[in-house]
């Protein structure tokens, strides 16, 4: 077992500095760059890990080549490191062990791996304690600092200390923030701690918050306790009640201090940390950002003259007049800001890209997307711009089983020129899921022909339109320009399939060697094909159903609306039948959205809501509650009541059920009294079908410039070794499929103080006012019963925000009693005929 803890000098031996020059970043030089107009420059990644000490890290900044952060260790009283073994001990981690008596498998702490049979670990005196380091931008000289001192919080077991912020001046010395939080009781004379509960004399929270200057070692200079400047409004002290929360700390080019605070004040401090002056304003501050020409802004948001909307501003601060100073425009999504360079006043991150922003043009420039440069933007910490244009971050990567690690990333830029030529292939989409963003990095990282390139249209999102990159992408690819692949997991794809715009991938799985259709889960491969055409690859996938119990809606799966009725007629008491959440719009919703598939065909442009079994679901939905008669907080001071309570009552019959793991069962088992039965949507048929939804759908565009590039892309993420690594939902892969249902029913074992052997919970969700459901090894009937649902799976879940607004619109009407179910089933039909075959 490792240690958590390393000697600073051995953890020096143990950084690893590599750089990889063959990988291709943001229009990278590849096969198809003549005449695409692309820069002359690209960025290439040089990764330096940090050690394995460091898990996690806070504030981190950089000061010259210098990078500061504070990270929290545990360590014992006398300020020894805790071992990892210990720390697990302490937190009731459990691990395997062998028990020899039975020869079975079991769990014990994880002590026991390091530690003689039957002795315990004493982990009493462990706490977290912050320390300070410093590593150069290079990744040498990684050290603690050596006289830093944090903040004690006494013998108080209910108060505790706490690192805020963390800046670095241009003379090497650091400013902290740092806080003590203690939780105040109104304890009775005679209060027994072993006994009583001291939560039930709870009066509140208390925190003092101070700034403390400190020389390059760690060493205090100055402290200020920060108490004795903050003066509040009763309206503020109610709103922020006994907290003075810091989000951003900077230094400007005197040595001054800017510290941005809730209530949208900013505190000015000198370099000696006397307290210069307090700046308001009305709107709230999101941060400081340092401009190029040395002042130091506030971004916060002001309110139009007419009152009716608020746009983003950076408001600057002149410490001469004690002032604001000048004000500039700028973008509604500056929040994660750095430094920038020489190029730009000041740059900022989403979790895709990284914009640098010029206040002379007051326009914003992309400077790079993160995938594109082989990092995860949402890993990204710390990011700035050097003065020679080159990108620094650090990246904190988690593993799948839950382990951190952290690394310097360094993005050169450098002459296109000088970099390998690859074929580079664009991937559009709206979001990136985690798994898909793995792949894709792992490929370009491993790949010696080929990269991927995102083209995220998230980005065209607005405050005003949140489907705006939606429409630019469907709009270019209709007229013609068109991505090598697109990750369709939020597009309406049908539509593109439909005007022969994607490639059928069944011919490069039929020529594949190492893969075939049998390796694929049949009922889900089914419900992604398009007349007898797979458009999409899916890489994992959750079912959606109505459940009940047998002894409610009987033990086969699949009904009608007519026998949906006929159920809640016999069951008059249910006066929630499908919880105390759901409206006229909600039910209709559901089912309509999770039955799209049965009313339209995109091939054909046929249309099926005049038919009996739309209008009859118009009208089921009818029966139940508007909004505002609706339940808790909607109007009606109604207690809200629990599911597992109103099943129990009688007075709920049905849970609208969608999962991708195999514990979520047992939930919903013990929330319908011990047994389910998957009904499906109701249909004409009655056949009872769920619906999959699909998880990182990806579709190759006929006019796809290299398709075998691409098909290798596409491949890895239905392979074997990728599905097992999957770590949410289904995987489409039968193999993995069928190894991760294996596990679900491999049940573990320990040993309970009285030596029997007990079966060991696997987690566990409340139901029923806190009563607890504990989730064990699923059973072989169980295992079937959750088979039995993949395969009745009959559609698949496409949203399209625009069809289901026309939907329902035109439902609103007959909702309100405005027109009758014919009319309205008549003009949704005519409406959507009309939508259908002009998006064909």
């Amino acid at each position: 077992m490792k240690k958590s803890s390393r000697a600073a000098g051995r953890a020096l031996s143990l950084l690893m500095v590599f750089a990889v020059s063959a990988g291709l970043l943001s229009g990278c030089g590849n096969k198809n760059a003549e005449g695409a107009g692309l820069s002359e420059y690209v960025y290439v990644p040089h990764y330096t890990k940090l050690p394995e000490e460091i898990t996690d890290i806070s504030s981190p900044c950089m000061a010259g080549d210098t990078i500061y952060f504070s990270a929290s260790l545990p360590v014992h009283a006398d300020g020894t490191p805790a071992t990892q073994e210990e720390v697990d001990a302490m937190n009731g981690y459990e691990t395997y062990t062998k028990i020899a008596s039975s020869g079975a498998y079991g769990t014990a702490t994880v002590a026991e791996a390091g530690t003689a049979p039957g002795a315990e670990l004493d982990t009493s005196d462990i706490t977290y304690k912050n320390f300070l380091y410093s590593i150069k931008a290079d990744g040498t000289d990684y050290k603690k600092l050596p006289d830093y001192v944090p903040l004690d919080a006494g013998d108080d077991p209910y108060s505790y200390a706490g690192l805020d912020r963390l800046v670095a001046d241009a003379k090497g010395d650091i400013w902290v923030a740092e806080s003590v939080s203690k939780t105040i009781f109104d304890l009775p004379e005679g209060f027994d701690a072993d006994t009583q509960d001291p939560w039930e004399y709870y009066v509140n929270d208390e925190r003092s918050s101070y700034i403390r200057k400190l020389s390059g070692t760690g060493a205090e200079l100055a402290s200020v306790d920060l108490g004795q400047y903050i003066a509040r409004s009763q309206e503020e002290e109610a709103r922020y009640g006994g907290y003075f929360y810091i989000n951003a700390m900077l230094t400007d080019s005197a040595g001054n201090l800017y510290i941005s605070a809730d209530e949208g004040a900013v505190y000015v401090f000198g370099p000696d940390a006397e307290f210069l002056f307090k700046l308001k304003t009305d709107g709230w501050i999101s941060g400081l950002v340092r401009v190029k020409d040395g002042s130091i802004g506030a971004p916060t948001n002001v309110q139009s003259a007419d009152g009716e909307s608020y746009s983003m501003v950076i408001k600057t601060i002149d410490p001469a007049a004690k002032d604001w100073g000048e004000e500039y425009p700028a973008p509604s999504d500056v929040w994660q800001t750095s430094d920038g360079g020489d190029t730009y006043d000041f740059c900022y991150t989403d979790s895709s890209s990284l914009f640098g922003y010029s206040t002379e043009t007051e326009a914003s420039e992309k400077i790079l997307t993160w995938l594109n440069c082989d990092v995860d933007g949402d890993s990204v910490r710390f990011s700035t711009v050097r003065d020679n244009g080159d990108v620094f971050a650090i990246s904190q990567d988690y593993s799948g089983d839950g382990d951190a690690s952290l690394e310097i990333v360094t993005l050169a830029k450098t002459l296109r020129s000088a970099v390998k030529q690859k074929t580079v292939l664009t991937l559009a989409t709206l979001y990136l899921d985690y798994n898909l963003r793995r792949q894709l990095l792992k490929f370009n990282k491993t790949s010696e022909d080929y990269r991927i390139e995102i083209q995220d249209y998230s980005e065209f999102n607005t405050g005003e339109d949140y489907n705006a990159g939606a429409t630019k992408l469907s709009t270019e690819i209709i007229s013609g320009k068109i991505p090598d692949l697109i990750d369709v997991s939020n597009l309406p794809f049908k539509q593109y399939a439909a005007k022969g715009l994607l490639e059928d991938l069944y011919a490069y799985i039929d020529a594949d060697a190492g893969l075939s259709r049998e390796d694929l889960i049949p009922a889900i491969l089914g419900v992604l094909e398009t007349d007898g055409k797979l458009y999409q690859l899916a890489t994992s996938f959750s079912v959606s159903s109505i459940v009940a119990s047998p002894g409610v809606a009987g033990p086969e799966p699949g009904w009608t609306m007519d026998e949906l009725q006929q159920i809640l007629n016999d069951n008059p008491q249910a006066d929630y039948p499908f919880g105390m959440d759901m409206t006229k719009e909600g039910i209709f919703q559901y089912i309509a959205m999770l039955n799209i598939d049965r009313y339209l065909n995109w091939q054909t442009g046929e249309c099926r809501f005049n038919s009996d079994d739309f209008k009859k679901l118009l009208a089921f939905a009818n029966t139940f509650p508007e909004r505002e008669e609706n339940q808790a907080g909607y109007g009606k001071e109604i207690e809200w009541i629990d599911s597992s309570v109103l099943i129990r009552d009688g007075r709920q019959l049905f849970t609208i059920f969608g999962a991708g793991d195999f514990d979520s069962f047992q939930y919903y088992k013990a929330s319908h009294g011990g047994q389910i039965v998957f009904k499906g949507f109701p249909s004409e048929s009655g056949d009872g079908g769920g619906v999959a939804q699909m998880s990182g759908g990806i579709a190759m565009t006929s006019a796809c410039r290299d398709k075998d590039g691409a098909w290798q892309f596409v491949r890895a993420l239905i392979s074997e070794d990728y599905q097992e690594s999957l770590n949410w939902n289904f995987p489409v892969n039968r193999k993995a499929f069928d190894k991760k249902l294996a596990e679900a029913m491999k049940q573990e074992y320990t040993t309970d103080e009285n030596g029997e052997r007990v079966p060991v919970s696997r987690g566990g969700m409340s139901i029923d006012d806190g009563a607890m459901v504990e989730f064990y090894a699923i059973t072989q009937e169980e295992a079937d019963q959750i088979r039995a649902l993949i395969d009745s799976v009959t559609g698949t879940f496409n949203y399209d925000q625009s069809m289901m607004e026309l939907i329902n619109e035109e439902a609103a009407y007959y909702f309100a009693g405005e027109k009758t179910v014919d009319e309205t089933a008549d003009i949704i039909q005519s409406r959507m005929t009309l939508y259908i075959n002009e998006q064909r």
